[in-house]
């Protein structure tokens, strides 16, 4: 994972990461909470999404779709 960019601030040292990462030779679009651990460490959890890299477009397309811009 070379970045991971905060998307939304929850309560309790939670939020929501976007970030890619990979997985057996498979690039993925994560969208995932994370939290703080015990130690003040940020972790991510199991709860949120992961999406091929090549249907990210799709995804693109649907917001446009749900959140279209004036």
């Amino acid at each position: 994972m070379d970045e991971r960019i905060k998307v939304h601030e929850k309560s309790r040292g939670e939020s929501i990461n976007v970030y890619i990462g990979e997985y057996a030779g498979r690039k993925y679009l994560h969208i995932r909470e994370w939290y703080l651990d015990k130690d003040q460490e940020e972790k991510p959890t199991k709860k949120g999404v992961a999406i091929p890299v090549e249907k990210v477009e799709e995804l693109r397309e649907a917001i446009d779709k749900l959140l279209p811009r004036p």
